[in-house]
């Protein structure tokens, strides 16, 4: 889904904002191949881009239901005000608000507008495709944008953050320090503890 989501916002931002950026650097005859690559990409990628996000809704929804900890972590700003880290679950406040906002509206109101206008086969009016178009691209904006903050604290911003994503584990430390209320679950043997796979470093769970 990642992937997919990054090839549909860069193919998406050439065909917008290419022309004005892109063309008068690049040129006419390469900015023509760039566009309809883009195109067909984002054309072939877009489906695809569905699947996965729907999938990825069913597996990960449950573990981003609000709990009552969630307002703590609001308050503090995620720790920015107090100067240490904020007990959460599985995902914290901030990661739920993303997965609510970002991932299940934006990107299901995304998908929906392209996939009208991604088959325009279906008697769909013009007056349908232009209100498609608009709220495709505002939709898809808003969801690029919020996807900055997601993308930095997921790689530099949060030590560790990366790695857990990449290999779906992280030590017993990390967990205990970031996600103390699921650790404490997964210790207690409410939520089942993952095996490690080869990974180096202390003992893990899935995360």
């Amino acid at each position: 889904m990642g992937i997919s989501f990054a090839i549909l916002g860069v193919t998406g931002l050439i065909m917008w904002v290419g022309k004005y950026v892109l063309l008068p650097v690049i040129g006419y005859t390469l900015f023509a191949w760039l566009t309809q690559l883009s195109k067909n990409l984002h054309n072939f990628v877009g489906p695809l881009f569905v699947l996965s996000l729907l999938v990825f809704i069913v597996m990960y929804a449950k573990d981003n239901i609000p709990r009552g900890y969630d307002f703590k972590w609001f308050a503090s700003a995620g720790g920015m005000f107090g100067g240490k880290h904020v007990a959460s679950g599985r995902f914290n406040a901030g990661e739920k608000v993303w997965f609510w906002v970002g991932a299940v509206v934006l990107s299901l109101v995304v998908s929906v507008t392209g996939l009208i206008l991604n088959f325009p086969n279906f008697d769909q009016v013009r007056a349908v495709m232009i209100e498609a178009n608009i709220v495709h691209l505002i939709s898809a904006c808003a969801v690029m944008t919020l996807s900055l903050g997601h993308i930095y604290m997921g790689t530099i911003g949060v030590d560790g953050a990366y790695e857990s994503m990449r290999y779906g584990y992280v030590d017993e430390a990390w967990a205990k320090e970031h996600h103390e209320h699921w650790y404490n679950d997964v210790k207690s043997g409410k939520i089942k503890a993952g095996t490690a796979m080869g990974q180096p470093g202390a003992p893990q769970v899935q995360h």
